[in-house]
C-alpha cells in the first residue's frame, strides 16, 4: 500500500503560475469569505448534478477527533526539507483542527485523466480543479466560466490546505474513489535547505501517490481506507459525488461555532433560493448545514421574508406572467423580468440577517434579483426605494439562454455582477440595455404617493390611502345610533398587513364624554403560525362603555370600503380586557381602561381600524 506523500512543483522550463497568482486571481471580493464560499462550492456542485436526482449540498463544521488525530498527523505531516514553505504542519498540532467540508451527493464526481498533459476522452473535472487554473467553462450553461472559484478554498483555509476526495464513474472500472491534498503557499527556493540543486518553487503542493515529477491520487479502496483513517465522510456502494475539505478554516468573524453555522444556513437561503423550491422536483438543490453534530436548518425560501417575495416573483416568471425586456437595436429578447409589490412591517436593522446584508438587501426590499440559465443569483440589482416605508417589491430578471454566454462573459471571476465593460461590439450593447430597461420597469417607484387631507374642528384629516407616504395619523367625527361615541386607530405594516388610524369627536358636554384613544404605536405579533396587528386603546368617560371595531382594507393601490366577492377582509380575533379576558366582536369594559383589540389582517394590504366606543347601562355588563 502506497504511504501518501508531500510534493512540492518546482518551476519548469517554460515557467508556471505562481501560488501568488492562483490567489490573486479570484481577488479580494467586498463581500465576507463564507459568502463567496458557498457561492463558488455550490456552484461546482450545481455544474456537476446528476439528471433525475436530487442534488445534496451539506456543510460541516466539525473537528478532528482524538481517534483520528493520529492518522492525521502521521500521514499528512511535511518532510523536514518541506516543513518551512507548508503551514499545514503548524496545524496538525493544534489540538482541536477545524475542518470546512463541503459535502455533495447526486453529483458526478471529478472525473477525467489525472494528468493535465493526457488528452481527455470527455471529462477533465479532475484536471481543471485540481491541476490547472483558469480553464474555459465546459459545461453548458454552467454556473462556471472561470475556473478560479477554488481559489476561495485556498484563501479560507488558515493554513492553504484542501483535501479533495471524490467517487466518479470510469469508464471501464465503473465507480472509482480519488484522494488527494492541495495546498497553496508562498513561492519560494531551496537555496535555504543548501540544496546543490537548488532551484525556485511555485508555492503549490499536492499530497498524494508521488511519481516522479507529478502526484497521482490514492484510488479505489486504496482511497477509502485512508479517508476511513482521517475520519472523512465515506462514499454509499453506489453513491457518487465529492468531499472538499478546507483545514483550519478562518471564523474569526464569528463568536462562535453557532452564529458561524446559522450564518452559512442563511447564505445558502439567501444565494440558492431559486435551485432549492421543491416544484423543481428532482431538478433540484438539497442544502444541509451541521456543526458539532447538530442540524441548522436552512431557511424555508418560500415562507422566510422577505426572500418569499423574490420566489413569488420568480413563481410569476415559471407561469409566463413577466415582462419581456429587449434591445430595439438590435433588436434581441434580452430576457423576462417579473415584480412583487407587498405592503410591509419595516424591518428594524437588527432584525436583518447577516446574510441579507452581505447579499445587498439591508431591510426590506427594492431588489430585483439577476440571474441566467444556471438559476443560482447573480446579484441583488438595487432598484429606487418606494414612496413608504410601508412599501416594498422584489423583482426576479431571467436573462434568455440564447444570450447565456453573453452574460457569463460579463461576470467577474466572483460570478456577482455583470459588467458590460469588460465586453465589446453587440454583447456589451445587450447587457447595458439589460440595465436601461430594468431602471425603466422600476421607474414607477419613484413617484411619491400624493397625500389629501383636509380639517374639522382643527383636527387634521388624512385620507386612509396616506399609508403611500407612511403611516400619518388621522381622526374624523362620528356619532353612532345616536350615542356620545369617539374613535381612534392606530395603524401598522405587518409582513403583508397594516393599519392607519381614525379618532372620533364626543358629545357636546365634556362631562359626558367617552373617549378612546390609541396608546403607543401598533405593533405586529406572531399567534399560531400568524401575523395578527395588536392596538391598545384608552377608554375615559362615563361608564361602563361598549367598544365597536369597524376593519377596512387599503391595498397598494388604495382603500378598498367594500372587499371584492370573496376577496378576504380583515377580522377581529379577539379584545383583551386588563384582567386578561377575551371578547369575540365587541368588548363592554369600565372606564377608565385599556384593552388590546387584535386583528387577523389581509396579507399585502393596510388595515384601517377605526373604535368605536358608547356608554351602556350597568344592567348591560
Amino acid at each position: 500500500m502506497t504511504t501518501p506523500q508531500w510534493w512540492s512543483q518546482p518551476f519548469p522550463p517554460t515557467g508556471a503560475i505562481a501560488s501568488e497568482g492562483i490567489r490573486n486571481q479570484l481577488g479580494r471580493p467586498p463581500v465576507d469569505p463564507l459568502t463567496v464560499f458557498v457561492r463558488e462550492t455550490a456552484q461546482n456542485s450545481w455544474d456537476a448534478r446528476l439528471p433525475g436526482v436530487p442534488t445534496t449540498y451539506r456543510l460541516e463544521l466539525t473537528t478532528v477527533s482524538p481517534t483520528h488525530r493520529p492518522a492525521w498527523e502521521r500521514l499528512l505531516t511535511p518532510p523536514p526539507q518541506a516543513q518551512p514553505f507548508l503551514p499545514v504542519r503548524q496545524a496538525l498540532r493544534t489540538p482541536n483542527l477545524r475542518l470546512l467540508s463541503v459535502v455533495d451527493r447526486g453529483t458526478k464526481g471529478l472525473g477525467g485523466p489525472t494528468r493535465a498533459d493526457e488528452l481527455a476522452r470527455d471529462r477533465r473535472d479532475w484536471v481543471s480543479f485540481v491541476l490547472n487554473v483558469g480553464e474555459k467553462r465546459d459545461t453548458t450553461q454552467g454556473g462556471g466560466t472561470y475556473g478560479y472559484g477554488k481559489a476561495v478554498l485556498y484563501r479560507l483555509s488558515q493554513v492553504g490546505t484542501i483535501l479533495v476526495y471524490t467517487r466518479t464513474e470510469i469508464p471501464g472500472v465503473g465507480l472509482t474513489s480519488r484522494l488527494i491534498g492541495i495546498a497553496l503557499g508562498d513561492s519560494y527556493d531551496s537555496r535555504e535547505r543548501a540544496d546543490a540543486h537548488a532551484r525556485p518553487y511555485t508555492g503549490r503542493h499536492w499530497w498524494g501517490d508521488v511519481q516522479g515529477e507529478h502526484v497521482e491520487p490514492l484510488v479505489g479502496n486504496h482511497a477509502d481506507s485512508i479517508a476511513r483513517m482521517l475520519g472523512l465522510r465515506p462514499f454509499a456502494e453506489h453513491e457518487s459525488g465529492t468531499t472538499l475539505i478546507v483545514l483550519d478554516p478562518d471564523l474569526e468573524d464569528f463568536d462562535d461555532i453557532d452564529s458561524a453555522a446559522q450564518h452559512l444556513a442563511d447564505t445558502i437561503a439567501w444565494q440558492l433560493w431559486p435551485i432549492m423550491l421543491p416544484e423543481r422536483g428532482d431538478h433540484r438543490l438539497i442544502p444541509e448545514v451541521v456543526a458539532g453534530g447538530r442540524t441548522y436548518a436552512v431557511p424555508d425560501p418560500a415562507k422566510t421574508y422577505p426572500l418569499r417575495m423574490f420566489v413569488s416573483a420568480y413563481r410569476r416568471l415559471a407561469s409566463d406572467r413577466g415582462v419581456a425586456l429587449e434591445c430595439k437595436s438590435p433588436r434581441k429578447l434580452l430576457g423576462r423580468l417579473a415584480l412583487e409589490r407587498a405592503v410591509v412591517v419595516p424591518l428594524s436593522p437588527d432584525s436583518v440577517p447577516l446574510a441579507a446584508s452581505y447579499a445587498g438587501v439591508d431591510g426590506d426590499p427594492h431588489h430585483v434579483c439577476l440571474m441566467r440559465s444556471p438559476e443560482l443569483v447573480v446579484q441583488y440589482y438595487t432598484g429606487p426605494e418606494p414612496g413608504s416605508v410601508n412599501k416594498a417589491y422584489a423583482g426576479v430578471f431571467r436573462a434568455d439562454d440564447e444570450l447565456d454566454q453573453v452574460y457569463a462573459a460579463a461576470e467577474p471571476p466572483t460570478h456577482d455582477h455583470w459588467v458590460h465593460e469588460q465586453l465589446t461590439g453587440h454583447s456589451k450593447t445587450f447587457v447595458k440595455v439589460t440595465f436601461t430597461r430594468i431602471r425603466e420597469q422600476l421607474s414607477a417607484f419613484r413617484t411619491p404617493a400624493t397625500t389629501t387631507t383636509a380639517t374639522t374642528n382643527g383636527v387634521s384629516l388624512g385620507a386612509a390611502s396616506n399609508f403611500l407616504g407612511g403611516i400619518v395619523a388621522a381622526a374624523f367625527a362620528t356619532e353612532p345610533d345616536g350615542s356620545n361615541a369617539g374613535s381612534n386607530g392606530g395603524g401598522i405594516g405587518a409582513r403583508g398587513a397594516s393599519g392607519t388610524g381614525r379618532a372620533g369627536r364626543s358629545s357636546q358636554n365634556p362631562r359626558d364624554r367617552v373617549r378612546v384613544g390609541a396608546v403607543g404605536e401598533p405593533r405586529a405579533e406572531e399567534r399560531d403560525g400568524g401575523v395578527v396587528v395588536v392596538q391598545r386603546f384608552a377608554v375615559t368617560g362615563p361608564g361602563p362603555v361598549r367598544l365597536h371595531a369597524r376593519l377596512a382594507v387599503v391595498t397598494w393601490e388604495g382603500r378598498e370600503d367594500d372587499a371584492p366577492a370573496g376577496a378576504a377582509h380583515p377580522t377581529v380575533r379577539c379584545w383583551v380586557t386588563p384582567t386578561g379576558e377575551e371578547h369575540a366582536t365587541s368588548c363592554i369594559v369600565d372606564s377608565p381602561a385599556e384593552v388590546d383589540l387584535v386583528v387577523d389582517p389581509v396579507p399585502d394590504t393596510v388595515t384601517d381600524i377605526a373604535v368605536v366606543g358608547s356608554t351602556v347601562g350597568e344592567g348591560a355588563k
